[in-house]
């Protein structure tokens, strides 16, 4: 017989007192009529040093610790904890992922080369031991995963290793953690727009914003004619911008002021 979470935590309580006096509980129910636990009086249950050792052995035969994990687990080891539980207080699959990809030249992981189409997702640790010259940042998943039909990016003939920066799934914290913790310089290619603009500020050691040449940005935008994503971001982001002093954004926030229209990156995926 399997124990759900109550009772696991019930019997976890008992096993470590030697003695013990409870209110009435369905837990305290369960055990005092199945395996004899406990001594009624009343409304509630007294419990002697046999009751703690009956739990600690109850536990024992389920190969459940006799204490709750300090952390969370990976579902793998959480079984040792609780079989019954798989999944109660144990990480989420992804809680240290983060998706990178080869965006040009040769990013490799301990000799294995780095995926190239697609994208390859890698705990934290390992992606802080792939090889490269330089760390692209990519705003969206649609453009990190069809990275190589951008034909307009220059990549100077680097290593470059392109990381997503992050959803709701593949954690955005992640991904800043392994940039800051790495010392490439970075790049960024991100939306043309406030929202973009500032988000990219905020990368450490970024070094390079990519986006097509003038001429092609400004058609694309006005093919577009994506109004909102200026006007709704301005109020936010504006304030940041206008206080960044850093020519290359200074250059390209004078350049989206002027325009007064947005681009997203699945318009600037297909400029050739």
């Amino acid at each position: 017989m399997s124990f759900n979470h109550s009772q696991i935590a019930f019997l976890r309580h008992l096993a470590s007192r030697s003695a013990a006096e409870k209110s009435a509980s369905q837990a305290a129910e369960f055990f005092h009529v199945h395996h004899g636990l406990g001594r009624r009086a009343g409304s509630r249950f007294h419990y002697e040093e046999s009751d703690a050792a009956r739990a600690r052995l109850l536990l024992a035969n389920r190969n459940i610790a006799l204490t709750p994990p300090d952390q969370a687990l990976r579902r793998s080891e959480a079984s040792l904890n609780n079989p019954t539980q798989e999944k109660s207080g144990t990480l989420a699959p992804h809680h240290d992922s983060v998706a990178v990809k080869t965006a040009h030249g040769r990013c490799s992981l301990d000799g294995d080369l780095v995926a190239t189409h697609g994208y390859q997702v890698l705990t934290l640790e390992q992606a802080s031991l792939v090889e490269a010259d330089v760390l692209l940042v990519v705003e969206n998943l649609e453009s990190f995963r069809f990275l190589e039909r951008n034909r307009w990016l220059d990549f100077q003939g680097k290593d470059v290793l392109a990381i997503f920066r992050g959803d709701n799934v593949l954690k955005t914290n992640v991904a800043m953690k392994l940039i800051a913790q790495r010392t490439e310089p970075v790049w960024a290619y991100f939306d043309f727009d406030p929202a973009g603009m500032g988000m990219a500020s905020g990368l450490p050691r970024l070094e390079r914003l990519l986006l097509p040449e003038d001429d092609a940005l400004f058609s694309a935008a006005r093919r577009a004619n994506q109004v909102h994503l200026y006007a709704d971001q301005l109020d936010q982001w504006g304030p940041i911008m206008q206080s960044e002093e850093r020519p290359i954004l200074k250059r390209h926030w004078k350049l989206l002021n002027n325009l007064k229209l947005g681009l997203a990156q699945e318009h600037m995926d297909s400029i050739v």
